[in-house]
């Protein structure tokens, strides 16, 4: 019996993710990318809950625990840099996490940590520079194919098509059709992410400075030669709509936060402004991606990650965590109806994976999409008596360890047990 032929469209986390799950039932599988390299930049994100359950289970915790930010705990400062505020990490394994998660890591570490640990899998293959310009599938038919056109103008087909291309994915696009209601759900924010030089005397916690006007200016080091600068700000961004070039981006940003009043906020402007290292500048709306129920999967087709359920572009390590779960889920549902109809999948097959995958993984989307719109209000704060009545709050709750006893009442988010199917026997072995 011929192996399934699967194309995933995106090599970020949960692409390879799947491709490292396929692997083991034999699938022969292709991962293209639109970059010509395996795009390693990015922010720090972090893993949480189950989300580290699935990294054990997948044999890389070691190498993920070598590639992790050392980072003490989030700290609150006022606009002259003041410590307001200390929260720290809780790395001893038990009860829930705080801001700062056990496992926080660069975005592009991960990703090499995951292309590694799938580039040489028996029945993987990695294409860069590359990727969909459109596709149709065989309608009806029970052995139907997903037939792939590509950019280059090449053709192929394939037993199933992922798209985890991240939130502007061209697969759910044209697997919806151009009549589907927008799926993307505006937090009415924009943040920014860019690299600057560091000083003597930079802090290794996550800073962060509320700025009112609805700002913020936070900073997390994970090398002692540079330090990460976020920007974020709710409202008023007509001009980074505008912006296209990187150049009208930092002007646009430069020009947003001047004259506000942040720690450093100055010497960090003048970085994105005069730095190389600002050049790593990502500029992103904060969106979130919202499809109806049944929608995250057509047939042969099915998306994974940002592309199918982007909780939030902000904090928690939601989407990380997710893109996991997801991946796991998805590889096991296609694993378990190909093992019970005799090494073979038939399109019914790949429908009912892709809609059980989603059963399964929606109610987790869905709790962590609620609530974004008073926090982004809280953190990007419009007055003065705003940033204290936050500062005084979070003062409180730590000075009297209210997050600790938390921490101590709540179910340990970072369990060792899995929450979903067991479908690889590999909790058994733990």
């Amino acid at each position: 019996m011929a192996p399934l032929k699967v194309l995933i469209a995106g090599a970020g986390v949960a692409g390879p993710a799947l491709a490292f799950w396929l692997a083991r039932i034999g699938c022969e599988t292709t991962v293209i990318e639109r970059s010509s390299t395996i795009r390693d930049s990015g922010h720090q994100v972090d893993l949480r809950g189950q989300g580290i359950v699935v990294m054990r289970l997948m044999g890389i915790e070691d190498v993920v625990r070598a590639a992790l930010c050392s980072e003490p705990g989030m700290r609150f400062v006022d606009h002259r840099g003041r410590s307001q505020a200390f929260i720290a990490a809780n790395k001893t394994g038990k009860g829930t996490q705080s801001a700062t998660s056990e496992f926080e890591i660069m975005r592009g570490d991960l990703v090499d940590i995951l292309y590694e640990a799938t580039r040489n899998l028996k029945g993987v293959k990695y294409i860069f520079d590359s990727h969909i310009k459109d596709f149709t599938q065989d309608e009806g038919s029970p052995g139907g194919k997903v037939h792939v056109t590509f950019a280059d103008g090449s053709q192929d087909d394939y037993d199933i098509l992922v798209g985890a291309e991240g939130i502007g994915s061209k697969t759910r696009k044209i697997m919806l059709g151009p009549e589907f209601p927008d799926p993307r759900h505006d937090l009415g924010a924009h943040i920014a992410y860019y690299t600057a030089p560091s000083q003597e005397g930079d802090s290794n916690d996550w800073v962060t400075c509320l700025i009112p006007g609805k700002k913020f200016l936070m900073t997390r080091k994970d090398k002692p030669e540079n330090i990460r600068v976020y920007l974020a700000t709710r409202g008023n961004c007509e001009a980074l709509h505008a912006a296209k070039t990187l150049a009208e981006q930092k002007a646009a940003w430069v020009e947003l936060f001047k004259g506000s009043e942040g720690a450093q906020l100055d010497r960090f402007l003048k970085a994105l402004s005069e730095s190389p290292m600002a050049d790593d500048l990502y500029s992103q709306h904060m969106t979130q991606i919202r499809l109806p129920e049944g929608a995250w999967s057509r047939g042969r087709v099915v998306l994974l990650g940002d592309a199918a359920y982007c909780p939030t572009p902000f904090g928690g390590g939601v989407g990380t965590t997710a893109a996991l779960i997801g991946a796991y889920v998805l590889a096991g549902e296609l694993a378990k109806r190909w093992k019970a109809n005799g090494e073979s999948l038939d399109t019914s097959g790949v429908e009912a994976a892709g809609k059980e995958y989603e059963r399964l993984v929606r109610p987790f989307i869905t709790s962590e999409q609620k609530g974004h719109g008073w926090f982004l209000k809280a953190i990007l704060p419009e007055t003065k008596l705003i940033v204290w009545i936050f500062h005084t709050v979070v003062w409180i709750i730590v000075s009297l360890r209210i997050d600790r006893l938390l921490q101590n009442l709540l179910t340990p988010e970072e369990s060792h047990k899995l929450e979903y199917p067991d479908y690889f026997g590999l909790q058994e072995k733990r």
